[in-house]
């Protein structure tokens, strides 16, 4: 059994997301294939991402089908909240769940196309791209104020292209299924949204030096704060990794 769920805006491609299930896995170009598959479909001439979640397991199957709502759903929930708040992030176009006896199976996101570059050319050589780590920053800033916290604030999931606005560039998010609403986020929780940016560490203290400033925040406190709790993360990882390898 599917669900289905359309923006109305995008009535006219009922038909396409209707098959979609059935055509995802042998149509469209594939453009990444990890844990999660996209791929890029063209529907009337205009080209549209789709989204395939990996398979859940069988309590995240229970999870997604009696207590929250699956990737898909909050990825398409998520995005038309952004769009409200002037947030930019690919236009949701639909999202479909899959039902097999009773419980959650699949999921799926499909978006508008966003063939931009993203930000992870900040890591390679962070003094060269002044102008897009200050459009960036006032980015995060924007949404962080507007209490949005992305749940994978790492520089692939901004995208970005060269325009005539204030500071220069057009900044867009994308991944934001596993994000957070907050009326008035604090200053950790804030920092501890932007840890996982980059584990280049030149980059990050550029971001966050300049993210402090803008915030009228302790500027060596911060980049001490993020760059302990970054420490943190990588020596658990690298335990597990040693555990289970």
């Amino acid at each position: 059994m599917f669900r289905f769920i359309i923006n109305p805006k995008y009535n006219n491609l009922d038909t396409f997301i209707h098959k979609l299930p059935a055509l995802f896995e042998d149509e469209g170009e594939l453009i990444y294939d990890g844990r999660n598959k996209v791929k890029i479909f063209v529907v009337n001439g205009e080209k549209i991402v789709v989204k395939r979640f990996k398979k859940p397991l069988f309590h995240q199957r229970f999870d997604y089908t009696f207590i929250r709502p699956s990737k898909a759903k909050r990825a398409y929930t998520f995005g038309m909240r952004l769009m409200e708040l002037g947030i930019n992030t690919p236009e949701p176009i639909a999202c479909i769940e899959e039902h097999s006896y009773g419980l959650f199976l699949k999921g799926y996101f499909i978006s508008t196309f966003c063939g931009d570059a993203d930000a992870r050319i900040i890591r390679e050589e962070p003094n060269d791209h002044d102008d897009l780590v200050e459009a960036l920053v006032h980015f995060i800033v924007d949404m962080h104020k507007k209490g949005f916290l992305h749940g994978d604030t790492n520089l692939s999931n901004f995208l970005y292209h060269k325009d005539n606005s204030e500071f220069g560039y057009h900044i867009t998010t994308i991944d934001i299924n596993r994000s957070h609403f907050k009326n008035k986020p604090t200053k950790k929780e804030c920092l501890d949204s932007l840890i996982r940016m980059t584990h280049v560490r030149p980059a990050l203290i550029k971001i966050i030096t300049r993210y402090a400033e803008l915030q009228g925040w302790d500027k060596e406190e911060c980049v001490n704060a993020v760059l302990d709790k970054l420490t943190q993360f990588e020596k658990r990882k690298e335990m597990k990794r040693k555990l289970f390898s």
